[in-house]
């Protein structure tokens, strides 16, 4: 016992000094947001929606019910910690694969839209009509946003603010670049938009296929920390059947084992959840706040009513 409080005092201590260093002399990592302002952010994200809302919510009564339960049934704190963390763990570490498959879906989309775009402008139609029509058939990932963007055009917004909300609800860089094309052809119209707009598409078209092989490959580490946790868990479900397992995990040395391998074995999954999650590169059709150049306030119709920010049933796709 004094042994492991002495090597838990001793890596609090190195632990520390480590902090004090770091506060000191300071890192050249970027300064990222608070732990509180993240959790917000996650928390009543614009993108996040109802139904996500309540699986989480979900997901946090069921962990604390198998955790009291659990508690109260064996007496093992720890054990009841370790079984209701797994019930919120687990789908987390599903999350990225679906993130990143979602991600690919849009890709995939806003080429085709894009190609179909490229494909009404050399049938003569404007900018403005082509991105109105383009909302018939446009693809299921993107529909939401096409005809929102329509809908704006209609409304009267001038095409370059209706694009820069279009690529705020896409928030992805590749749907910058796009955009960017539609945004510079809208402010000096010229020959060549439909060609750009095809080499375009032929590139986002490539970028999936790469993705999709970068995600093949993140498939097999995945699967394999994905039946560590399942077996891991199995095993420590059986072990309450089993007393004569878990008796030597029901002193307080044994619980500040218990915890300690439990937290390294958290740690390990969360980082190869980080090193296979979906890493998005920073978009450049944002504000930047550190610049002393401000884009003029657009001119807001009076009676205008506001639009939903994407994934609403698109309305009038057949008219």
């Amino acid at each position: 016992m004094t042994l492991l409080l002495g090597l838990l005092s001793g890596m609090a201590v190195i632990g520390g000094l480590i902090g004090i260093v770091a506060g000191l002399v300071g890192t050249t990592a970027p300064r990222r947001a608070s732990l509180r302002q993240r959790w917000q952010a996650l928390r009543s994200g614009p993108e996040q929606a109802e139904d996500v809302r309540l699986r989480r919510r979900t997901l946090a009564v069921v962990a604390v019910v198998v955790f009291v339960a659990v508690w109260l049934v064996s007496g093992n704190f720890v054990g009841g910690a370790l079984l209701g963390a797994a019930v919120i763990g687990v789908p987390w570490l599903i999350a990225p694969a679906q993130l990143a498959q979602e991600r690919i879906g849009q890709l995939e989309a806003l080429s085709e839209w894009t190609q179909r775009l490229a494909g009404l402008l050399r049938l003569g139609m404007g900018l403005e009509q082509a991105m109105i029509t383009s909302r018939q058939g446009a693809p299921d990932e993107l529909s939401g946003q096409v005809v929102n963007l329509s809908d704006r055009l209609r409304l009267g917004w001038r095409p370059q603010e209706a694009l820069r909300a279009f690529a705020g609800e896409l928030d992805d860089v590749t749907a910058d670049k796009v955009v960017a094309a539609l945004i510079l052809s809208a402010g000096d119209r010229g020959p060549g938009l439909a060609q750009a707009l095809e080499d375009l598409a032929g590139t986002v078209r490539d970028e999936v296929a790469k993705k999709r092989s970068i995600e093949a490959d993140r498939a097999k580490p995945r699967t394999t920390v994905r039946w560590m946790t399942i077996l891991t868990v199995g095993v420590v479900v059986a072990g309450f059947f089993v007393p004569a397992y878990t008796k030597p995990y029901s002193t307080l040395l044994g619980q500040l084992v218990l915890a300690f391998l439990m937290a390294a074995f958290i740690g390990v999954l969360a980082l190869m959840r980080q090193l296979g999650s979906f890493r998005r590169i920073p978009r450049f059709l944002i504000t930047d706040p550190s610049s002393t150049v401000r884009l003029p306030a657009p001119a807001e119709e009076p009676g205008t009513p506001d639009l939903p920010a994407a994934g609403r049933e698109p309305e009038g796709a057949s008219s």
